[in-house]
């Protein structure tokens, strides 16, 4: 059984280092700047009473593409990831779900996120859509240093 739970962030620094940033020193390093924002939630998925799972949303706008999501209260997912060794369960799915729902009921109307190349299908899957341009056209990927290839996807709740 999978559950989904709020928890501190300090409690995601063993999976976020783990699974997405494995270059820090150490997992007291797996912070994020803004953990401690005004409406930050941060999530766990738990198997079996062990944290597998993480994933941190902030009330933010995307910088990137600023005029997308005008008058729209957003949240930003940040640090998702699943440890290897779980993935293909439903854990990341559990998480994003419960995510909906907690953002829905701060009565934000999209989640988007900074996918890695690695997890585009997994938000797809989802109903995660990528940034188009104003033509229409799907934005390009980027570059995020030390991680790899990004796109900016989101999904309305």
């Amino acid at each position: 059984m999978i559950d989904v739970i709020q928890v501190v962030p300090e409690k995601l620094r063993e999976v976020r280092y783990k699974v997405l940033w494995p270059f820090l020193d150490s997992a007291i390093e797996a912070n994020i700047d803004i953990d401690k924002s005004e409406g930050a939630i941060h999530l766990a998925g738990v198997v079996n009473g062990e944290i597998v799972g993480c994933a941190s949303l902030f009330v933010q706008d995307c910088e990137r593409y600023p005029g997308m999501f005008a008058d729209n209260k957003v949240y930003r997912l940040r640090a998702m990831g699943v440890l290897e060794e779980v993935q293909g369960i439903g854990v990341g799915a559990a998480i994003i779900k419960n995510a909906e729902v907690l953002c829905s009921s701060e009565n934000a109307s999209v989640i988007w996120c900074d996918a890695r190349e690695v997890a585009w299908g997994f938000y797809s899957k989802l109903g995660f859509k990528y940034a188009a341009c104003e033509d229409g056209y799907e934005c390009d990927a980027y570059e995020v240093r030390n991680v790899g290839l990004h796109k900016m996807m989101y999904k309305g709740i």
